[in-house]
């Protein structure tokens, strides 16, 4: 039948997911996107461990959040975000992040509500660039697998009784 490689496989390398890491939202920044605005953000990991993030409002040619974190063995790092705006429906205007990661020789600069700091990585990100899924994603399989196991005792169990009746 099948060489090597074919059949069911499972999939072993699992992917970050967006619940185990860090989330940064313009909400976060309640009100502070302002001209010299500033302030400082904090999160608690999964494990207890807890994580302030600083940062301070830049309002240049385009208004960037400048944030400033530790990572690791206390590696200060100093990231650049820049603000983009769309114009709403009715009159108003909506706050996207610019991602800032570069990928090859290629920035990013995907506008995005949201940014990720997955952990082990040392830069907020998007999903895409972060390569990050949900965890909802990574259980659809499970599910799959269930349904067959179920047909395939449901056939089992319809021939034994067939058996049964003879």
């Amino acid at each position: 039948m099948g060489g090597t490689g074919s059949g069911r496989w499972r999939r072993t390398d699992k992917m970050a997911t967006v619940e185990e890491s860090l989330v940064l939202e313009l909400r976060d920044f309640r009100g502070q996107i302002r001209p010299r605005g500033r302030g400082q953000i904090g999160w608690e990991w999964p494990g207890g461990q807890r994580s302030e993030i600083a940062f301070v409002v830049e309002w240049g040619q385009s208004p960037t959040i400048v944030l400033r974190y530790s990572s690791g063995e206390q590696e200060s790092i100093e990231i650049p975000i820049q603000l983009q705006w769309t114009a709403t429906n009715f009159g108003g205007q909506r706050r996207w992040f610019t991602c800032p990661l570069i990928s090859g020789d290629v920035a990013c600069r995907r506008r995005v509500g949201k940014l990720y700091l997955p952990p082990g990585a040392r830069y907020f990100g998007c999903r895409k660039c972060h390569r990050l899924t949900y965890e909802s994603c990574n259980q659809s399989n499970v599910f799959e697998q269930i349904a067959h196991m179920t047909e395939y005792f449901e056939k089992l169990i319809e021939k034994s009784t067939s058996a049964d009746l003879n």
